[in-house]
């Protein structure tokens, strides 16, 4: 076997130079549009609570993920802020004397989308000495996430421990970017190339991938996951509410049904393709499988605990691995016994990949940090990722042979190892 090839070429204009997480930084707006009263066509729901500005809710989408994964229940109290609702604001404000604690119509983050309240299980979020807010403190950078100077304490005359603006494309101060937006690696059926997926289900294609289709203006709900038609060219897409498209000559197989209201029905995470390709299953956070084509309805056991970030399918495709950041993997039909992984609290499981003869898999971390079981090939140290990448895994891939795997991060870094070749970045 080849040594590993974990070398990537640098991205242009990637080095972090200037750090976009500061203080004075602030969101830039968008251009062409009036705060609070933006064409709704450039925002996305992530759930019923948050509307965002589509080219920061993928990495507010992943922030929320990798937080889930580490034990921490975060999520958004309030995103986009129309005009209307700042005078709402404003006035109840300075009935109650503090005027200062919400600015005029038209000035406030929230109006662009660009902006995020947030809340957790535990309603902590609402103090500087929580847990959430250490966390955030340590993590929301990496996202492209910052918490502005003037919501710190001391910093004006209401800190807000709770509020935190989206700077990743460089912000006011024009700094180096942070991008978040990648969820899925697809390979091709040859292992010769793959396609890097966005979660506004913008496609790359590399080494001898067909053309990929364009971003979706009409998108509803973010990609979450992607998957190769194993008896083609084609592709599916999968997003968070289950709906699934398919492409590039991949036959329609079925989506969930719309639960009318956004994040009101099961958050999808991970899709696994039976070897046919006549068939697939989606994985909620929760552990659900819901079945299509020619896969075999499979559940998890009742009382099943865990936050399920990934899946793959048995060579029978009568069977399924379904992954949790704990490190624990569910087998359902007949999938043998795999892991579990012993993940770091601030490292969690993110992805799962199994063996063309169905009798192992590895499980990757956030950080790259990959394990390997049954007859799935152990690299060793040079099989993860041989330092903590500016952003975290969020898909892996093996090869048709087995002998390699793919892992690629949130911001479309690849790394090839074993006989996995290596294409490009997405």
């Amino acid at each position: 076997m080849r040594k590993p090839a974990t070398a990537m070429p640098p991205r242009p204009g990637s080095a972090h130079t200037v750090s976009t997480i500061q203080p004075g930084n602030a969101p830039t707006g968008i251009a062409g549009q009036s705060n609070g009263q933006v064409d709704q066509s450039l925002l996305i729901f992530l759930d019923p609570k948050c509307m965002a500005y589509r080219p920061d809710a993928t990495s507010l989408a992943r922030l929320f993920t990798i937080a889930r994964a580490e034990g921490v229940s975060l999520a958004a109290n309030e995103c986009y802020r129309p005009f209307t609702l700042q005078a709402i604001a404003r006035n109840n404000n300075c009935a109650a004397g503090n005027c200062a604690c919400a600015g005029p119509p038209g000035h406030s983050m929230h109006g662009w989308g660009e902006a995020v309240d947030l809340r957790d299980d535990n309603g902590s979020v609402n103090t500087f000495t929580s847990p959430t807010y250490k966390w955030l403190v340590q993590s929301a950078a990496r996202f492209g996430w910052n918490h502005p100077g003037w919501a710190v304490p001391g910093g004006s005359p209401c800190p807000e421990p709770w509020h935190w603006e989206w700077v990743g494309d460089g912000g006011i101060i024009g700094g180096s970017p942070v991008r978040a937006d990648v969820v899925s690696l697809v390979p091709t059926h040859s292992g010769k190339g793959y396609r890097i997926v966005t979660g506004l289900e913008a496609v790359s294609s590399h080494g001898d991938a067909g053309p990929g289709m364009g971003a979706n203006a009409g998108l509803s709900r973010l990609i979450v996951a992607g998957a190769a038609d194993p008896s083609g060219d084609g592709y599916w897409l999968a997003a968070a509410d289950g709906t699934v498209s398919a492409l590039g000559g991949a036959p329609s197989l079925g989506s969930l049904p719309s639960s009318g209201t956004a994040g009101s029905g099961p958050t999808i995470a991970a899709m696994a393709v039976t070897p046919s390709g006549k068939g697939y299953w989606l994985v909620s956070t929760d552990g659900k499988v819901f079945a299509f084509g020619d896969a075999p309805s499979l559940s998890a056991p009742a009382g099943t605990a865990g936050y399920f970030m990934g899946a793959a399918s048995t060579s029978s495709g009568k069977g399924l691995w379904l992954a949790a950041s704990n490190g624990k993997v569910v087998n359902l039909g007949d999938a043998a016994a795999c892991g579990p992984a012993a993940p770091t609290s601030t490292d969690p499981i993110v992805a799962i990949a199994s063996t063309p003869t169905g009798n192992g898999c590895w499980l990757s971390s956030a950080n790259g940090h990959v394990t390997a079981f049954g007859d799935a090939a152990a690299l060793g140290p040079s099989g993860d990722i041989p330092s903590v990448p500016a952003e975290p895994v969020v898909s892996m891939s093996s090869t048709p042979s087995g002998h390699g795997y793919w892992l690629v991060t949130a911001g479309g870094d690849v790394y090839a190892f074993g006989d996995a070749g290596y294409f490009g970045n997405g």
